[in-house]
């Protein structure tokens, strides 16, 4: 799947004299905001695209209760002609939730990783925030719970900025596929979506489509560049769709690829409380730590294979030449789009290396497609030796490695390093370890007490930031 995506305008400006619609729910009083009221159902009619834009986000901004069961949802169609190596399997699509709930005293969140809940106690105007992350690659974030206690102004808005303090928390809600919710900007922000309301942004109507079997209104908005189309609910005035720009990518069909976010069920209403398709279960898996803000957790421990000696057998399948140096081995990913790339890497590390006098090492590359094994032997041209990976099973179980992933055995046949991943990081880790072992370091010891003491600030940080 592309791993390049586009990111949602998230900036929140001062605040503008706009009259909120009020439909659906009764208003959030605030000493800060008129609020108008009307019995009627809101209608939206066509007139200048600016002034329609700025009623919706009025009504989504003076509105007490909202909620959806939203979903980002990426859709990649490639060229007729596009290359293989890029879009294995043809079509694809990726989605994940993007869930709000807003009930006037009660905020959730359910986007990506991130579960957030915040509540206001209307007597005390006090705001406690509790979070954390669905992640089990992580232990999820090491069982940390954010838990965040203000106090607010009477009647006054819940303050978005303050809720998003956590740097950790902030970063986790903005680094999918779309950046952070519109939805918390639309009903927290003085000044909703600013950027598309500059004087040099392109506002105009285009025809009416259908969504989940309803038409709606659309709006194209063009700002610095760039294109976003939002889908309006005409009776309600709620955003049911929003079009945003999709990755630059050779080969991808632009007219018939999509980066939407859907806001499926969105409404003006409180929480029926019936269907679990509706229902926010916020308990988390796991007894919680918590913490007054959340502690960056560290990587996994280096492998125990490090410093280990291979078999002199497992060699001759990778030394073919029998000569005793370093060697650097990378197992490609077998998916094709990401396998693609990882030899722009390798190539890279290697003119580094060269370039920084580490000339007596071997570098290996197996990967399990016939094609692609030929193509890098010829474009290699002796420089690396290319392997079929099912040559390599023994090896790769030694050395643990699975597909998208690298080694680097010493001379005497000791493991210096693996990683788990062929990235611009992974390649600078094997690069350091090249030159670290050529200048007489013990490699395995150095991870493992780097590690060490990694873990160790880690500890000392969650101690100062764990809640009694």
């Amino acid at each position: 799947m592309i791993r390049q995506f586009a990111k949602w305008m998230f900036a929140c400006g001062v605040a503008v004299g706009v009259t909120p619609w009020m439909m659906g729910c009764s208003p959030s009083s605030s000493t800060t905001e008129q609020v108008a009221t009307t019995p009627q159902q809101f209608v939206i009619a066509r007139g200048e695209p600016r002034d329609r834009l700025r009623q919706i986000f009025a009504r989504y901004r003076g509105s007490s209760c909202y909620q959806d069961t939203s979903e980002v949802v990426l859709r990649v169609v490639p060229m007729s002609d596009a290359s293989s190596e890029l879009f294995s399997g043809g079509n694809q699509e990726q989605r994940a939730p993007f869930r709000v709930r807003w009930t006037g005293s009660q905020l959730d969140v359910q986007a990506y990783a991130v579960r957030l809940r915040v509540s206001s106690a209307t007597q005390a105007n006090q705001v406690e925030l509790n979070a954390w992350f669905d992640e089990p690659e992580t232990r999820h974030f090491d069982s940390q719970m954010l838990v965040d206690v203000w106090q607010k102004p009477v009647n006054q808005r819940l303050d978005l900025d303050r809720v998003l303090a956590d740097e950790v928390l902030r970063s986790k809600l903005s680094a999918g596929l779309a950046g952070p919710p519109p939805q918390l900007e639309w009903l927290f922000a003085g000044d909703p979506m600013s950027g598309i309301f500059e004087p040099t942004a392109k506002l105009k109507w285009l025809p009416d489509a259908n969504f989940a079997g309803q038409k709606m209104r659309r709006i194209a908005a063009e700002t610095e560049g760039k294109s976003y189309v939002f889908w309006i609910d005409p009776t309600v005035s709620v955003i049911r769709r929003v079009e945003l720009p999709l990755p630059t990518m050779e080969g991808l069909d632009t007219n018939r690829s999509s980066l939407t976010l859907e806001f499926r069920k969105a409404v003006f209403a409180p929480d029926s409380g019936s269907g679990d398709a509706t229902r926010f279960d916020f308990q988390p898996p796991f007894t919680p730590q918590r913490v007054s803000r959340f502690v960056p957790v560290p990587p996994p421990p280096p492998s125990s294979i490090l410093g280990r000696r291979l078999p002199n057998n497992a060699m001759r399948s990778i030394r073919s030449d029998g000569n005793a140096t370093e060697v650097v081995l990378f197992r490609l990913s077998e998916e094709e789009e990401i396998s693609a790339n990882e030899p722009r890497l390798i190539a890279a590390a290697i003119t580094q290396s060269r370039q920084s006098n580490l000339s007596h090492v071997q570098w290996v590359v197996a990967t399990e497609e016939d094609g692609f094994r030929r193509e890098l032997s010829a474009a290699w041209s002796g420089a690396v030796t290319v392997l079929d990976s099912e040559s390599l099973d023994d090896v790769f179980g030694l050395l643990r490695l699975k597909p998208g992933s690298a080694a680097v055995i010493d001379a005497d046949q000791t493991v210096l390093l693996t990683e788990q991943q062929v990235n611009a990081s992974s390649v600078g880790n094997v690069i350091a370890a090249l030159a670290d072992d050529a200048a007489g370091v013990d490699v395995p010891a150095k991870i493992q007490a780097d590690y060490k003491q990694l873990n160790q600030a880690y500890e000392a940080e969650l101690s100062k930031a764990l809640q009694q």
